[in-house]
């Protein structure tokens, strides 16, 4: 499952690139509430990290998340 710790490190990365735009960093944070809940209700982890769980454990919700940061522009 290369691919997803691959796209996982690509949406945190690109999440720190625009944190500091507030638009994008509001944006990423509703698909992040959204998708990353599933795996990390507290928000405790790191986004790499809680994107990595979601991967593994739920693909499909992990694979619209990724769609839907592609569709906003945002990796």
């Amino acid at each position: 499952m290369a691919e997803v710790e691959d796209m996982a490190f690509r949406i945190a990365a690109a999440f720190e690139d625009f944190f500091f735009v507030p638009a994008k960093r509001n944006a990423f944070n509703a698909v992040f509430n959204r998708y990353l809940s599933l795996v990390d209700p507290e928000a405790s982890m790191e986004p790499y990290e809680a994107a990595v769980a979601l991967g593994h454990r739920h693909r499909s919700e992990f694979d619209a998340m990724v769609k839907e940061l592609k569709d906003l522009s945002l990796i």
